[in-house]
């Protein structure tokens, strides 16, 4: 399953951290699964009260489903990490996978947040993506991407041209969260997450 971007979030006054998807995404999610119930119980009530439906119901109804699974499907890929800055613990949905699963624990467990950068010019020519990647101590738990960025360079510019604005993200989150930081966005690093998952 494809990795959805995260991005962080102060909440409640700053005593709080949290990275998940735009809510954009969740709505798109849920109108999703709203759509396809509307779909199905259309289908199979129109012709119980005798109207007239513009497609054959077996569309409507495999249309329906199909709009269902894709919302579960979606939904069950989602990633997700919140921070309780006060109680310094925190709380891993960890997707994508068959089930997700939720991890809690202390944040003496994490060692570093890192920038890097991932060429990608087979997705946008001169294109490169910042990712900032969180680890864990002992490499106990995946690396997480926390949130990432996709720039366009100029040919034979170095790859951390455009890395100030995440990078200045990165040091906030870092700061914020009492963990080291390191900038490896002047050199050329892999994907940090498998596109189908761990």
């Amino acid at each position: 399953m494809l990795e959805t971007p995260l991005y962080g979030r102060f909440q409640r006054e700053g005593k709080r951290l949290s990275f998940t998807a735009p809510t954009a995404y969740h709505v798109l999610i849920r109108s999703s699964g709203g759509l396809g119930c509307f779909m199905i119980g259309y289908g199979l009530l129109a012709p119980v009260i005798g109207a007239d439906l513009p497609l054959w119901t077996g569309w409507w109804l495999l249309v329906g489903t199909l709009l269902i699974l894709a919302a579960v499907l979606a939904a069950m890929s989602l990633q997700s990490i919140s921070f309780d800055l006060r109680e310094r613990v925190y709380v891993r949905r960890q997707g994508p996978g068959t089930f997700p699963t939720v991890r809690k624990g202390s944040m003496n467990e994490l060692d570093a947040v890192v920038l890097i950068s991932e060429p990608n010019s087979r997705m946008l020519n001169g294109g490169v993506t910042y990712h900032l990647v969180l680890h864990w101590r002992g490499a106990t738990q995946p690396p997480m991407v926390l949130q990432q960025d996709t720039r366009v360079l100029p040919s034979g510019q170095p790859l951390n041209l455009a890395a100030s604005q995440i990078l200045q993200l990165g040091l906030a989150y870092a700061h914020a969260l009492g963990l080291k930081f390191f900038d490896n966005s002047h050199f050329a690093s892999p994907c940090p997450v498998s596109v189908f998952g761990p």
